[in-house]
């Protein structure tokens, strides 16, 4: 076809496995032009249109059907010497997913590689206006000769309105060298004035493929040789230039039922003409069983020979199908599949043939398609075929099987459509459809989920007899439903009751295989998971039958860890787990690693890796997870908190508090959401409000901690380490916890340095040191005159991380000669560590030499004479930290 092409498959091998997954649901079929039949009349007057209409970026070819565009542009491209790639449209591509996986599939072509960025960006959801411009980015940076880019029955997609926004802005920002050229039955939805402003556009309308006499009378001579020659002038006048019109009367000659003369206002409302013809003309004189294929197999556009034994209930369907275009039925074989495609004309009028005459068989018709369509894993087409024949009941049960899929590979739009097309009263009557049409409804509108699952439990409660099963798929919902809202206490419960209602059949049901997910998410989210505790044990084997719910646990054992104080385990599960996560492109799964791998990043001291994943998550739409975006808001109020930065943790906060307040209303949040409140106000010096919000604090360990916070903040050391010495840790990081606060309320010394090196223990096991730095300058400074009891690296790692209030130092204010610098500072922070002069200038990425020079400036300017004065020093300076974020981010 052109140049590129053989190298372009020769790459696809290194074409990342998510892309080439994602391009491999585009047909082959639609990514090359088909073989137009030898009847047909090369047009050189329409060729060379193309030709110069190619000059411009978009090149729009509008016309009714029939016209003869396809054919057209088929021979165009058979004789260009441009590289050129095409691509075929049908319903299908109603999704814009679909259609711009398409264009990508035919735009690798012509420029190998192009897909593999913008595919990246299509992976996450809502993401099309910056996939596509991806995509231009990575178009406009090759350098190509012109190359043309032919994009075929446009007037399936233009109704679509993400269709539209996303094509507008494509054609718009062309690169150079990239001509593209549109068929559609009628003017697509683009910008098109604004292009004809800027002299952008070319259109070639019905007015030039309007067939000249000439033309006409070569095509039916070619039709129908036997015609005479008077006959041939009369029809191809009449057929008033319309390509289906010469076709048709073509045949209509030829048949011993041809009458005298046709309609001549073809372009008008031809729908009842067109019917009488080719019942009467066209198909009357042919095999019935030939017929009956036509009917059986008109409710699908394209038909794979499989698929045609299905529909017409016989083994030599395909060769039915082989013989009506040997008669010119308007059918023809799509090689090298094998398919068939009928004229969209001819399959309209089978299909409200069929559809008035039989409505049982037309919707029994579309009902094998669609379960063909599913069994062949296109659950999207399946779709389309049960919408279209009203069959809502079987639609919504293929949606519930297929939604978490459609939903993660970015088809939300399916999802919605079929959803919209669904009429209320499906779900009204029928139960099990009222669970189906919650659990459709989980990913895309989550309050709508919530009221759908409190309507089927107060329609529950009036049913006497409830199936066991339908009843543990309702306790399956609520436990979702509990865990949204922020009460992950009652949907652990709620989970361990449908696992009951399912007994030993939980892995045959569709909801039942969630139920040691959600019972391991509760763990989590509660801050007890523990790998070696018998119940995630007995969860991780539960799920080892089941692969994908295997593989989905990973980010709930990642954000367990993260939670419980296991960072290192953390990030060992996500780096597993990422790779699975972006193949299978698993929405929740990819939410959890990520908030996971941030609060393990920071944990671990490297909190300007974390902080933008946090930014992200706190402002992105994670709807089936807002608990992941209030920990992100809730850490992020952490962060500024230990950075010193009041108003912005503030701010932080404050979303954190609407996102519980409106969204994740439940118990458990809103104790989360306390605990971080009572930090706040603390730092903030409002003593009331710390008690207020402690007071809303319902965790057994977390009431006890907050309590004794408040108590220290106020002086009362001692009430406070009894209510320390009450609460029960559930993991490390409550440990670690503990044994912090009991240190600042111990009655003396010896006590203090017991409780300290009793979560020392802990934290440097785990390695664990954001939790020690974010209990302030107080407990650092005893840590370091403990410090040859702890590791060397962690304890260095503690001395990078920010530490909130650190108090002024009591050494008297030092005499600059000369204000340090950024790097200067960064220097010096490092000298009171064990590092040599060689591992810290690793540590800084500059020469050994270069860190000496910094050295002898430093000494100078803190008026000392060697490292170990001037690491006192540094000691002593309250001001030595991270100068800002923004210098933080920039050094790393």
């Amino acid at each position: 076809m052109n140049p590129d092409t053989t190298n372009s498959r020769t790459r696809a091998g290194g074409v990342p496995i998510p892309v080439r997954r994602l391009l491999s649901s585009v047909h082959q079929a639609k990514l090359r032009p088909a073989t137009n039949p030898e009847y047909l009349v090369s047009r050189p007057r329409l060729n060379e249109l193309l030709h110069w209409a190619v000059g411009t970026p978009l090149t729009l070819v509008v016309a009714p059907a029939g016209s003869g565009k396809t054919s057209l542009l088929r021979d165009w491209v058979a004789g260009t010497e441009l590289p050129h790639t095409w691509l075929s449209l049908d319903e299908s591509d109603r999704d814009p997913v679909q259609l711009w996986l398409g264009i990508l599939a035919a735009l690798e072509v012509i420029a190998p590689g192009c897909a593999v960025p913008a595919v990246d960006v299509i992976r996450r959801q809502g993401a099309l206006l910056e996939a596509v411009g991806t995509l231009l980015d990575d178009l406009e940076a090759r350098s190509y000769d012109a190359r043309i880019l032919v994009i075929d029955d446009l007037q399936f997609v233009d109704g679509e309105d993400s269709v539209g926004a996303t094509l507008a802005i494509f054609v718009q920002h062309l690169p150079m060298w990239l001509r593209v050229v549109v068929a559609s039955r009628h003017v697509p939805r683009l910008p098109l004035d604004r292009l004809r402003a800027r002299s952008q556009l070319t259109e070639v309308r019905f007015s030039e493929l309007r067939f000249s006499q000439e033309e006409a009378a070569a095509m039916l001579a070619r039709l129908a040789p036997d015609l005479p020659v008077n006959r041939v002038r009369e029809v191809a006048a009449r057929a008033g230039g319309w390509a289906a019109s010469i076709q048709l009367a073509a045949l209509a000659a030829r048949s011993s039922h041809a009458q005298a003369g046709l309609d001549g206002r073809l372009e008008d409302g031809t729908g009842r003409y067109l019917e009488n013809y080719i019942w009467h003309e066209l198909l009357a004189d042919e095999r019935p069983d030939v017929v009956d294929v036509l009917l059986s197999t008109a409710v699908v556009d394209r038909v794979e020979p499989d698929l045609a034994r299905v529909l017409a209930n016989r083994a030599d369907a395909p060769e039915l199908l082989e013989l009506a275009e040997e008669r010119g039925l308007f059918v023809a074989r799509i090689e090298p599949t094998g398919a068939f495609e009928m004229h969209t004309l001819v399959r309209d009028v089978l299909l409200a043939k069929l559809r008035r005459l039989s409505p049982e068989r037309f919707t029994e018709q579309h009902r094998l398609a669609a379960r063909w369509f599913e069994e062949h894993r296109q659950p999207t087409v399946a779709l389309e075929h049960l919408t279209r024949a009203g069959l809502h009941r079987d639609a919504l049960r293929v949606l519930a099987d297929q939604v978490a899929g459609l939903y993660d590979s970015g088809r939300e739009s399916t999802v919605r459509r079929t959803l919209d097309a669904i009429p209320a009263s499906v779900a009204s009557v029928d139960f099990e459809a009222t669970l189906e049409l919650a659990w459709c409804h989980l990913l895309i509108d989550r309050g709508r989920f919530l009221e759908i699952v409190e309507f089927a439990r107060a329609w529950a409660d009036d049913i006497l007899e409830l199936d066991p099963t339908l009843l543990a798929r309702l306790d399956v919902l609520r436990s979702i439903a509990a865990t949204i809202r922020g009460d992950w206490t009652s949907g652990a419960s709620l989970a361990r009751s449908a696992l009951e209602g399912f007994g030993e059949e939980w892995p045959l049901d569709p909801l039942g295989q969630f139920c040691w997910n959600l019972v391991a998410r509760n763990i989590a989210l509660s801050e007890a998971w523990d790998e070696t505790g018998a119940e995630a044990r007995r969860t991780i084997v539960a799920l080892s039958v089941l692969p994908e719910r295997r593989i989905t646990l990973e980010g709930t054992r990642a954000l367990g860890n993260s939670l419980a104080g296991h960072p290192v385990d953390a990030l060992r599960v996500v780096a597993g787990a990422r790779a699975a996560s972006e193949v299978a492109n698993m929405t929740i799964l990819r939410a959890e690693l990520s908030i996971a791998e941030a609060l393990a990043r920071r944990e671990l001291g490297e909190g300007s890796a974390a902080l933008p994943t946090l930014l992200e998550l706190a402002d992105s739409d994670l709807e089936p997870v807002p608990y992941c975006r209030l920990l992100a808001c809730l850490e992020l109020t952490r962060v500024w908190l230990d950075d010193g930065n009041l108003v912005s943790a503030e701010r932080a906060f404050g979303q954190a508090t609407e996102i519980v307040d409106t969204e994740v209303t439940g118990p458990c949040s809103r104790s989360w959401l306390a605990r971080t409140g009572t930090m706040v106000a603390l730092a903030a010096e409002r003593l009331e409000a710390a008690r207020g919000w402690a007071a809303q604090v319902e965790d057994p360990f977390w009431t006890g901690v907050v309590t004794a916070r408040v108590l220290i903040a106020e002086g009362e050391l001692g009430p406070a380490g009894d209510a320390l010495k009450t609460v029960e840790p559930r993991c490390a990081r409550h440990r670690v916890v503990r044994a912090l606060l009991l240190s600042r309320t111990a009655a003396d010394a010896e006590e203090a340095e017991a409780a300290l090196l009793e979560g020392l223990d802990v934290a440097t096991e785990q390695r664990m040191v954001q939790t020690i730095a974010s209990e302030g300058a107080e407990v650092v400074e005893s840590i370091e005159r403990l410090a040859w009891k702890v590791p060397p690296s962690w304890l260095d790692r503690l001395r990078r991380a920010p530490i909130p209030d650190r108090p002024a130092s009591s050494a008297p204010t030092l005499e600059l000669v000369e204000a340090l610098t950024d790097r200067e500072y960064d220097v010096l922070r490092m000298l009171p560590s064990r590092l040599t002069l060689r591992e810290i200038a690793d540590e800084l990425f500059i020469s050994v030499n270069t860190l000496k020079s910094h050295l002898r400036v430093i000494y100078r300017k803190l008026g000392c004479a060697s490292r170990a004065e001037a690491a006192e020093l540094a000691r002593s300076m309250a001001s030595l930290r991270w100068r800002s974020q923004a210098s933080t981010m920039r050094r790393r």
